[in-house]
């Protein structure tokens, strides 16, 4: 077998004479046969060699290419998740924010409600300390439990602002109610001494339940302080006299002719202790033609109670007055036929039923 390799080599790489000619001078070369079959394997090994290189090259820049491909394709899943994630958690922290301000708002009016609300026994109870907020944990993945945590919380704090809702409500329709039955109008934006720090609402976060709780409240609050400024006692205590002319239309016990009674006549003993029905400043003090010795004091909500025929003065112009103060003594001066208390309650010079409006006032305190 080697024997017919060796023939048939021969025969095929028969030596070759290669003719050179240099500096004029011939000069001749015999390539033998087995030169020739070298050159041959080595020409055959380079090409087979560069072959399969460059199959190989190819066949590993398209798994490159796939390669990067799977990684962009990698990248692109993780950024979407990525981005997915923020979502979420910008979602989480805003809800975390707006529950937050929620039970800021609700706490804050539960402790600002007055006292008429708070004595009574179906009040809610105050809530949890404001300042221990919860915080958005980055760490955190079950946003199933977050959701159901946070629908908790936002259903707790909803049914607690329907019952504030009602109870503010039911407290604000009373209040006006009897002040309108007393015939008092009402000026509730007063900003008299009035400041501090501001602490800005952010309403962006609250929606209209929220907005008109807080709305409410205030006007309660208002309502509140209108009530408490606002005269809703007689002037002599109840069991030291009584109505010896009331309100309104009657004979006039001088001339028996008919005439408005724009107060009330409380009789009771010489010398008997008035007091103040409210807060003020005596604005008059002194004689007052029919009313003999008189005082007139200046209210909140720009009410004004009056005083006539009065035996003793005990205060003086320009002097502030806490209610049940001793502001006189009861007398007979001026146009008066025996010892009593001429009262008058005005606002904004038009008159009111003084009785009328301690009475109602009085049941809705």
């Amino acid at each position: 077998m080697f024997r017919y390799i060796k023939r048939l080599i021969t025969s095929l790489f028969q030596p070759k004479q290669l003719m050179m000619r240099q500096n004029g001078q011939v000069s001749m070369m015999v390539v033998p046969g087995w030169l020739q079959f070298i050159a041959l394997v080595l020409v055959c090994g380079a090409l087979t060699w560069l072959v399969i290189s460059t199959s190989a090259f190819f066949k590993q820049q398209k798994t490159v290419n796939a390669l990067q491909a799977e990684l962009q394709t990698q990248q692109r899943a993780w950024a979407k998740e990525k981005q997915l994630l923020a979502e979420r958690l910008t979602e989480q922290h805003t809800q975390l924010v707006t529950l937050n301000e929620q039970h800021t708002v609700l706490s804050e009016i539960v402790g600002a409600l007055p006292t008429s609300i708070t004595e009574q026994a179906d009040t809610p109870a105050p809530l949890p300390d404001t300042d221990n907020r919860v915080d958005v944990d980055p760490t955190v993945n079950d946003a199933h439990e977050f959701e159901v945590h946070s629908a908790e919380l936002d259903d707790a704090q909803a049914a607690l602002l329907r019952t504030l809702q009602t109870i503010i409500s039911a407290r604000n329709d009373q209040l006006m109610a009897g002040f309108n039955e007393a015939g008092l109008s009402l000026t509730t934006d007063n900003n008299t001494a009035q400041g501090g720090p501001y602490h800005q609402v952010d309403a962006t976060l609250l929606n209209a339940h929220y907005t008109r709780l807080i709305d409410d409240s205030v006007q309660l609050n208002q309502l509140e302080n209108l009530l408490h400024s606002t005269p809703k006692m007689m002037p002599v205590a109840h069991d030291k006299y009584y109505i010896s002319s009331a309100f309104g239309f009657r004979k006039d016990p001088i001339t028996g002719r008919r005439a408005y009674h724009k107060g009330v006549d409380m009789a009771g003993w010489h010398k008997t202790q008035i007091i103040a029905p409210a807060d003020g400043v005596v604005s008059k003090a002194g004689k007052n033609g029919g009313y003999g010795k008189f005082i007139e004091i200046q209210h909140a909500n720009g009410i004004v109670t009056r005083y006539g025929h009065l035996h003793t003065i005990k205060v003086k112009k320009g002097q502030s007055v806490k209610q049940s103060d001793v502001i006189a003594l009861m007398g007979s001066t001026g146009r008066s036929t025996s010892t009593h208390l001429h009262y008058e309650v005005l606002q904004d010079k038009k008159h009111i039923n003084p009785v009328k409006l301690a009475r109602v006032l009085k049941r809705v305190q």
